[in-house]
């Protein structure tokens, strides 16, 4: 029996190794990928061809001394954007973003280090990366962009009981639906759809629907993985009656990963909250 106790006693104290080593493998890593103390906080981004997009990134200031902030992006040489000792640097910037970027240089002292990029191309869709360094701290964070094309819906009647919802601009290709909103029908077998193509590589989305009734409400619904347009319509004694919506599909906020190793490490010293 006492030759079982202390073989019990062993693995438990392997068991505690292990689980302090993780721990320190945690901390570790956490201090070795954002370098110091400075949270660095970015938000996914939708970008519209030819428009223009603002990526995110906000950073612990500090009021007394200018902070250093590089962007970078994941497969492409040389930088995005830089601006260190208190000038913007961009002798090394990649060729493909050249007269296209630019910070709010005013709202660095507050914490704002988000970067605009002018006539958005699809190639600008990838992975970023935003770092600042300054006397808090080196800190850095990635983000998405993802680059379409998206537009209102406008919905019109062709004849007394045909609907029409058009919209200018999509890409990647959509998909449409028609639904009766009062039955909550589909009615999308029942509608008549056409892509055509329009400048670069974007649609211009035409879809008919025929049978509508009066005072029932329809919807026509475009949606690509970057937004969504909505037209509502109903025939009324008095007319067409009808209202629109264009939402953008966003993938919201990304922490530091100093701050989501935080947390993994207060759930593994607290199990029980579990």
């Amino acid at each position: 029996m006492a030759g079982i106790g202390k073989v019990i006693f062993r693995i438990m104290i392997a068991i505690i190794i292990i689980l302090v080593a993780a721990i320190a493998l945690i901390i570790g890593l956490s201090i070795a990928g954002n370098s110091t103390t400075n949270d660095v906080t970015t938000s996914n981004a939708v970008g519209l061809i030819d428009g223009n997009v603002i990526l995110g990134c906000t950073f612990t200031p500090d009021p007394q001394k200018s902070s250093n902030v590089l962007w970078e992006k994941e497969g492409v040489s040389g930088s995005v954007y830089k601006y260190e000792n208190g000038k913007v640097s961009l002798g090394d910037q990649n060729s493909a973003f050249r007269g296209r970027t630019s910070l709010f240089l005013t709202d660095l002292v507050n914490g704002n280090a988000s970067l605009k990029i002018s006539n958005v191309q699809l190639t600008d869709a990838g992975t970023y990366k935003c770092t600042i360094s300054n006397s808090k701290g080196t800190g850095s964070n990635k983000l998405s962009l993802n680059v379409g094309a998206f537009s209102p819906i406008t919905v019109t009647n062709t004849t007394p009981s045909t609907l029409r919802c058009s919209s200018p601009s999509w890409y990647p290709k959509p998909t449409v639906t028609w639904l009766n909103a009062t039955s909550k029908d589909d009615l999308t077998n029942s509608s008549i759809t056409t892509f055509v193509p329009g400048l670069n590589v974007m649609f211009e989305v035409i879809s008919d629907f025929s049978g509508a009734m009066e005072n029932a409400q329809y919807s026509c619904v475009i949606k690509n993985d970057l937004a969504q347009a909505q037209g509502n319509a109903k025939f009324t004694v008095t007319g067409l009656k009808t209202d629109v919506r264009l939402d953008i599909i966003s993938s919201g906020v990304i922490v530091s990963p100093s701050v989501f190793l935080l947390c993994l490490l207060a759930i593994l010293l607290h199990p029980a909250a579990l």
